[in-house]
C-alpha cells in the first residue's frame, strides 16, 4: 500500500493528449526536495481502479472539454470522483467541472454570473450558423468550440465570409463576438506610442482557488494572439535574431520584455474576476487568458484547466524574459497552493509576489 496522500489521476497511454506541465512540475519538485513529491501518486485510468486509502485529495489532470473528447476517461475519472467524495476526500477539478469548458459554456456561465466575458453561441449543425452570427454580430470569430488551441480561427465580418467557410471542419463550432481592444486604447486617447495602441495584446494568469499569479503577456499585429502569433516569436526567429545583433529591432523586443516581466511582478489586474471565472464553472485551478482593457477592467476569453506551461528554457526567448526562474517560480507557487489545498489551509493572499524571486534567482 502506498503512503502517498495525493492521487494525481491523469491520461493513461493513447487515451489523452499530453502536455509538457505535469512532467516538468514533477521535475521541479525533485530538483527542489520538495517534500510534496513524496506524497504525490500518479494513476493513468485504464489501468484499473486506485486505492483511495490514506489519499487526503484527489487532482483530475485530464484534457478538457473531457466527456465531450474522452468520454472513456470521463467515466473512469467519475467513478474515482464518486468514490473519493464519499470517502470525504478533497477534490481539485472534478471530471464534470472538466466537462464544462466547451467555449461555448463558459461563456454562458459566465454571463449569467456577471463573469467580464465575451459573448459567445454554439454551433453544433451548420444551419445554426446564420442564427448565431445574428446573435453576436459582425465582426465575430468562429472556431471549435472544444480545442484550446489557437489553429483555426476564422474571423468575419460580413455574410459573405460566413458562406465561405467550410464549417464541416470546425464542428462542433462556436461563434464569438470579435472585441478590438487595441482600438479602445486608441479611442481611449493612450500615447500612440504605447505597445497596446499599436499591437493586439493577451495576458494569461493561473488560478488556484482563491490565489492567482501572473504568467505572461504577449503582443501580436494579428488580433488572435497566441504563442505563434505572438512578436515575441517572430523575434525568435533567425533573421530577426540577426538583425538584432546588427542593432535593428531592440528596442521594440525590449519594450515587450519590460511589459511582460513588469506584468508577470506584479497583481494581475482583474484578479478578484479571474477567481470568479474559475470558480463559476466549477474549477478549481486554470490558466485563464483574458485582455487588460484601458479602463483598467479585463476581458475574459477563456480558462484551461490543462494547460501548456513547458521548463522554461523551452520558453519564447527564454534568455531575455529570464523564463527559467519564472517557470520555476510558478511551479513553486502551485506546489505551494496544492499543499494548502491538502491540508485545507486558506491561501494567505489572493496573489504572489513575484518581484523578490526574480531578484535572487538566475535564469
Amino acid at each position: 500500500m502506498s503512503n502517498s496522500n495525493i492521487l494525481v489521476v491523469a491520461h493513461g497511454e493513447k487515451r489523452g493528449r499530453c502536455v509538457p506541465t505535469g512532467d516538468a512540475f514533477l521535475r521541479r519538485l525533485a530538483m527542489t526536495d520538495n517534500p510534496l513529491l513524496m506524497d504525490i501518486r500518479i494513476h493513468r485510468t485504464g489501468t484499473g481502479k486506485p486505492d483511495l486509502a490514506n489519499v487526503s485529495l484527489v487532482i483530475f489532470w485530464l484534457g478538457d472539454p473531457l466527456k465531450q473528447k474522452y468520454p472513456e476517461c470521463y467515466l473512469e475519472a467519475l467513478e474515482i470522483a464518486t468514490a473519493a467524495q464519499d470517502a470525504g476526500i478533497k477534490i481539485i477539478n472534478h471530471p464534470d467541472a472538466l466537462s464544462m469548458t466547451t467555449k461555448s459554456r463558459q461563456a454562458r456561465i459566465w454571463q449569467e454570473n456577471d463573469v467580464p466575458s465575451a459573448c459567445a453561441v454554439a454551433v453544433e449543425h451548420a444551419s445554426e450558423l446564420t442564427l448565431a452570427i445574428e446573435q453576436v454580430g459582425f465582426p465575430c470569430l468562429i472556431r471549435s468550440d472544444q480545442e484550446h488551441a489557437q489553429r483555426n480561427v476564422i474571423r468575419i465580418t460580413s455574410q459573405k465570409d460566413a458562406e465561405r467557410i467550410n464549417l464541416e471542419a470546425l464542428l462542433p463550432a462556436v461563434v464569438l463576438k470579435c472585441y478590438d481592444v487595441r482600438d479602445e486604447y486608441r479611442r481611449a486617447g493612450w500615447d500612440s506610442d504605447s505597445l497596446f495602441c499599436r499591437f493586439h495584446h493577451k495576458a494569461r494568469a493561473i488560478v488556484f482557488q482563491d490565489r492567482v499569479i501572473g504568467s505572461h503577456l504577449f503582443f501580436s499585429k494579428d488580433r488572435i494572439v497566441g504563442l505563434s502569433s505572438s512578436l515575441f516569436a517572430r523575434e525568435e526567429r533567425p533573421r530577426r535574431n540577426l538583425a538584432r545583433r546588427l542593432g535593428y529591432h531592440r528596442h521594440l523586443l525590449d519594450e515587450m520584455i519590460e511589459e511582460d516581466k513588469k506584468y508577470f511582478a506584479e497583481v494581475p489586474k482583474g484578479h478578484e474576476e479571474l477567481v470568479r471565472a474559475v470558480s463559476a464553472i466549477g474549477l478549481d485551478f486554470a490558466a485563464v487568458d483574458y485582455s487588460l482593457r484601458p479602463n483598467g477592467s479585463i476581458l475574459i476569453w477563456e480558462a484551461n484547466p490543462y494547460f501548456y506551461l513547458p521548463d522554461g528554457r523551452a520558453s519564447v526567448l527564454s534568455a531575455q524574459r529570464n523564463a527559467v526562474a519564472r517557470v520555476n517560480q510558478s511551479f513553486d507557487w502551485i506546489a505551494d497552493s496544492i499543499t494548502r489545498a491538502k491540508a485545507g489551509r486558506p491561501a494567505l493572499t489572493i496573489v504572489a509576489s513575484n518581484t523578490d524571486l526574480l531578484d535572487k534567482e538566475a535564469v
